[in-house]
């Protein structure tokens, strides 16, 4: 009667270390796997910053950009440059934008789109416009209100 205690006792631990394992791998392949590890040269932060020197974008946003409380930046790792003819294999597409105002309501969003090589860092485009808000998700959207 104690050795059937026993082994009933073993097979659990032995159940829950291959649960703590198996549990250990999966987060080990998410982080290794995961969206943010593509490896890549440039970093998202540094991709910005290369955008952000431009002086395109320099002076965009010294005409357009008053409020940093309205101000969004975003970074994505794409395959290639919409519409482009330089062949890369990722590249960061970087978005800084700002609302024209505070006010409730759809609005303007003055926007620099640049598009950074992740292997080398070079800016292989940059754009500037002024879009309505709704041409972006209510996620590149500050804190204010927004569609």
């Amino acid at each position: 009667m104690l050795i059937p205690i026993l082994m009933e006792k073993n097979n659990n631990t032995v159940i829950a270390v291959i649960a703590v394992l198996i549990l250990v791998g999966i987060a080990g392949a998410y982080t290794y796997l995961g969206s943010d590890s593509v490896d890549t040269d440039v970093s998202s932060l540094e991709a910005v910053t290369i955008v952000e020197s431009s002086p395109m974008a320099i002076n965009y946003s010294e005409e357009y950009f008053h409020v940093e409380e309205w101000r969004v930046t975003s970074t994505d790792l794409i395959d290639s440059v919409p519409n482009g003819t330089v062949e890369e294999n990722s590249v960061w597409r970087v978005r800084i934008m700002e609302r024209s105002c505070a006010c409730s309501g759809v609005k303007d969003l003055y926007v620099i789109e640049g598009f950074v090589s992740s292997s080398t860092g070079e800016l292989l485009s940059i754009e500037t416009k002024s879009v309505l808000e709704s041409k972006y998700d209510k996620k590149t959207c500050s804190s204010t209100s927004c569609h």
